[in-house]
């Protein structure tokens, strides 16, 4: 395949998925890393692509920052982090992530008694920064300025390390084959806290049961144990939470 050939794939893949990444590219065309991100190169040049993550997007397509994201769909969000917080119990350890309904979430966590939480988001640190009832551990790493997060081998590493009974996962994307991210270095930060966890209780608001921009895998549902959602999500996705031994819970007003 020529090189304007390979380029014109690639455009039309990444107006399809909104967002491709290099290393997905690279196995598709069977090409090196190299040609690939000189292609991306190309396009963008061109004002075809932007190129970020380790990937492009459409030019006109972009992850909002963290101070955006937090007023999207924010009363759906504060349904689900009520309910999630009927399901900590005193004592127990928690990771929560970094994302908005986990945000509204520490806000119910900080009136409960002998817990500790671990994260690696500032914006839950801001919240919780006089939390005297329990104990409050950061996770070490470099920064994210868009989701105000620490994520790369150094926090992860610490996770690693760690074992708590529950994890409040928050993912952006959900797929039948299980939940999804478009950051690769955020995705990788959800399954280290879903390996080092007993429990495993997704967040989700309905929009992210639709959502296509998402192609970074975080875990499957075989390690779920609880999805928290504020509308019934269709019989496919129940089917699937069923046959998994998934309990399901759908936050109401």
């Amino acid at each position: 395949m020529y090189a304007s050939q390979r380029r014109k794939e690639i455009l039309k893949i990444t107006k399809e998925r909104n967002y491709i990444s290099v290393a997905e590219l690279h196995k598709l065309f069977d090409v090196s890393e190299v040609t690939i991100r000189a292609d991306l190169r190309n396009l963008e040049t061109a004002g075809e692509i932007e190129r970020n993550y380790g990937g492009a997007t459409i030019k006109d397509i972009k992850i909002p920052p963290f101070s955006e994201v937090t007023m999207l769909l924010n009363d759906a969000k504060e349904l689900i982090a009520q309910t999630a917080a009927g399901l900590i119990q005193n004592g127990d350890s928690l990771f929560l992530d970094a994302s908005t309904t986990t945000l509204l979430l520490s806000a119910y966590v900080a009136e409960i008694d002998n817990l500790t939480v671990i994260s690696n988001s500032i914006p839950i640190f801001h919240q919780l920064k006089e939390y005297n009832r329990g104990t409050l551990i950061g996770i070490p790493g470099a920064l994210n300025p868009i989701t105000q997060s620490f994520v790369g081998p150094i926090a992860e590493q610490m996770i690693e390390n760690l074992r708590v009974r529950k994890a409040f996962i928050a993912p952006k994307g959900i797929l039948p084959e299980g939940l999804r991210d478009h950051i690769m270095l955020e995705a990788a930060i959800r399954k280290k806290m879903i390996d080092s966890a007993d429990e495993v209780i997704v967040l989700a608001d309905h929009s992210k049961f639709t959502t296509k921009q998402t192609i970074f895998n975080i875990a499957s549902f075989d390690v779920v144990t609880t999805v928290v959602t504020d509308r019934d999500p269709g019989s496919m996705f129940k089917e699937l939470f069923q046959a998994k031994g998934i309990k399901l819970l759908i936050a109401e007003k």
